[in-house]
């Protein structure tokens, strides 16, 4: 607790006067990459997705929250509601769990105590979605019962309100650090008021992540009178520490719209102060906003788009944005960060992050990331590192610097392996190579089991095949590493655990199956049976995990009696009927037969076509899974988005290619969208991605500065920069 109390006691920082100029933010014109963003895309439906400011990997992500209705609000925001709680700085985007929501403020009108309020207590407001603009970097929303306009924007480590108010009544905005919603609740909150410009405080919270210290500074352009209420009771004094507590600032009847700044610090008080003063200070409203715009036209301007189908870039250039939300930023300014130890370390060299949805990124997400900014993988190999520095262990699924364990693998060893490959980390080869083994032989989570039998029996474990699967893929990675920095022994350890695959394929049926530890099949066996965590499975049944083995395409076919039999397997998953029984897990949407595009596990299997003599058949599902699949609407996505992966696959999916095993063995061949779309690359070159002929065809063949390429292209090639041809016939 004494580094929660840090900053607490230290001198306000002076902050210069909001500029009297404005800056222009940039235009939206039929060319600019922003016009194309809707980030209410994936808010209905179970995109799990949320449409408030936020900059590219971002440490607040400033939106509006509703009641929590159950499972798809676990961003807090869901598009069929018309409820507001106000507007808080920490949200999730995608995910099938719920946390974060912190510091939550409300403009409203009247006695705070008379309002009327909710089942939980909580006052609120209705209102439209007429009255909603969502764009990068900016949101707003119209109050009409509080005769109030919110607008928000955000630079890196700071949320900017504006509140234009009307009428007579006066205006007061609600600070509520109590309020939670999902799995989160407050353990401790604190509220000081420093003057009648500036409040300062912090909320530390328990959920999903078990620890959750956060420090804020808010500074407003105006004067406030307040009130501080201890679990909605009116509170004597200047501060308050408490579960739950509020303040009420009034500003009366102001002349000119209430701005505010709200600076976080994952650290200390004294962090937030810090980080205020770096990015927002001395600067208005509309300057952060265009800052924040500028920041999303130069990141999604990386990929720039030839194309007249208006449709299909909106969706493009929305996954691109929902891409680039995570990892963020979980550094201060100074470098300061909370470690997964629970103490406050500072690391000058790179810069924290956290939120890493391993099993569902290390897929497409940070294959993607590699292409489209190189410079920042450095900081994020590092950060996995400091995890396991700072616990024993590489992250799992990280949120703010705690193990949340709620996915199986060990997948911070693909992306740190990948980088490593293609050249994107100064890490010390010997210190990655120390953290990927430990992960590889901790003894939890059947892994103590996966060595000792060579594969997880289904009687000792849950999720024994999925398990056995995901941690040859893993082994495959660590090999690949091994051998890169000649450790021949290590190499050859974990190339055999990357066949572990083998022991669990029944050739009779066709699938892999569960196995005893006496050698048995488990049985009864339905490859349509699914019941949630608690079978072979992890949120799929054995179809959905059948093709599972990224890392040795030519190895799993090679199981089936021929190609043909191999092709009629993959056939079979597409066409087959849609129907499950058991318990049926949420996440398994997106079906075409029994493949499940709503969830990960299949992210990869129409590209297994390209492996064989019919490439044309997976294209056929590339083009249905791209047009069905994802739409340019709030119910746009199969699936939860899954802090981006869900998008990097689109992307990748309309440029071309995919990295079917994403540790740097190349780019499979898949199918253009766009008629032209030019990457930006380091040191100035680029690569443009050409397709001649039909979209509406099948490729034919694809070369790279006119030479012929095979099945993939490599990621050096692709950095060199030129031209990639598609060629396409009917």
């Amino acid at each position: 607790m004494k580094q929660l109390l840090l900053g607490s006691a230290l001198a306000l920082l002076s902050l210069a006067a909001c500029a009297s100029q404005t800056a222009d933010s940039p235009k939206n014109t039929a060319n600019s990459p922003l016009s194309y963003v809707d980030p209410l895309i994936g808010t209905g439906g179970h995109g799990h997705t949320f449409p408030g400011a936020v900059v590219p990997f971002g440490m607040v992500q400033l939106s509006p929250d509703n009641p929590s209705k159950g499972w798809d609000w676990t961003s807090g925001y869901h598009y069929s509601d018309d409820t507001l709680l106000g507007f808080s700085h920490t949200h999730l985007s995608g995910t099938g769990v719920g946390d974060m929501l912190d510091l939550l403020v409300m403009p409203f009108r009247g006695d705070y105590l008379k309002r009327e309020r909710d089942d939980k207590g909580r006052i609120f407001t209705k209102y439209s979605h007429q009255g909603e603009v969502a764009q990068p970097g900016y949101y707003a929303l119209e109050l009409p019962a509080e005769q109030v306009k919110a607008e928000l924007t955000a630079s890196a480590r700071v949320g900017v309100h504006h509140y234009s108010f009307s009428g007579g009544q006066d205006a007061q905005l609600l600070l509520d650090l109590g309020y939670a919603q999902n799995f989160d609740k407050p353990v401790t909150t604190f509220i000081r008021v420093e003057n009648d410009h500036t409040i300062v405080g912090y909320r530390v919270s328990t959920g999903w992540a078990k620890l959750q210290p956060l420090y804020f500074v808010a500074h407003f352009n105006q004067p406030f009178s307040y009130q501080l209420y201890q679990a909605q009771k009116p509170a004597k004094g200047e501060q308050l520490q408490a579960e739950q507590s509020q303040i009420v600032l009034n500003f009366g009847q102001p002349k000119t719209a209430v701005e505010a700044q709200m600076a976080l610090s994952y650290t200390s008080i004294a962090g937030a102060k810090r980080n205020l003063a770096a990015e927002t200070a001395g600067k208005n409203f509309a300057q952060v906003k265009a800052q924040a715009q500028q920041a999303w036209a130069a990141q999604l301007g990386r990929f720039a788009v030839v194309d007249d189908n208006k449709v299909n870039k909106t969706k493009f250039y929305t996954a691109l944005y929902h891409s680039f939300l995570a990892p963020q930023l979980f550094s201060d300014v100074d470098g300061a960060y909370l470690g997964a130890d629970g103490a406050t370390h500072t690391q000058p060299g790179y810069q924290r992050h956290s939120l890493f949805s391993l099993w569902d990124t290390f897929r497409a997400l940070h294959p993607l990331l590699t292409l489209s900014n190189p410079e920042r993988v450095d900081d994020m190999v590092k950060s996995m590192l400091g995890f396991y520095d700072e616990t024993g262990l590489l992250p799992s699924w990280d949120l703010m610097s705690n193990e949340t364990d709620v996915m199986i693998g060990y997948h911070a060893v693909p992306v740190i392996v990948d980088a490593y490959l293609k050249g994107l980390t100064s890490a010390d080869p010997e210190h990655l190579l120390r953290a990927v083994k430990a992960s590889a032989m901790q003894n939890k989570f059947g892994t103590d089991l996966y060595r000792q039998y060579g594969y997880i029996p289904s009687e000792l474990e849950l999720e024994a095949v999925s398990k056995t699967l995901e941690y040859a893929f893993d082994d495959a990675a660590i090999a690949r590493l091994a051998q890169a920095m000649g450790k021949t022994d290590d190499a050859a350890l974990f190339s055999k655990r990357a066949l572990s695959y083998r022991q669990l394929f029944d050739s009779s049926t066709g699938f892999m199956r569960g196995k005893t530890k006496e050698g048995q099949w488990v049985s009864p066996f339905s490859p349509t049976y699914v019941a949630h965590r608690t079978t072979d499975y992890t949120e799929a049944n054995a179809w959905q995990y059948n093709f599972f083995v990224p890392h040795d395409v030519e190895g799993m076919m090679a199981l089936y009696p021929s190609e043909q039999a191999f092709l009629a397997k993959l056939d079979e998953l597409f066409t087959t009927k849609e129907k499950m029984h058991g318990d049926v897990s949420p996440d398994i949407t997106g079906l075409i037969g029994q493949y499940a595009h709503g969830n990960e596990p299949v992210h990869h299997v129409a590209y297994l076509y390209a492996f064989t003599s019919a490439p044309e058949k997976g294209q056929h599902w590339l083009r249905h899974i791209r047009d069905t699949m994802y739409k340019a609407e709030p119910d746009g996505l199969a699936g939860n988005d899954d802090v981006g992966q869900m998008s990097a696959w689109y992307v990748f999916s309309a440029l071309g290619f995919y990295p079917v095993n994403p540790v740097d063995d190349g780019f499979v061949r898949g199918l253009p969208q766009f008629r032209q779309v030019q990457l930006s690359l380091p040191g100035g070159k680029s690569l443009t991605i050409r397709t001649e002929g039909d979209l509406a065809g099948t490729v034919q063949s694809w070369q790279l500065n006119g030479q012929p390429l095979g099945l993939k292209v490599n990621y050096q090639q692709l950095m060199q920069g030129g031209e990639l041809v598609f060629r396409m016939s009917k």
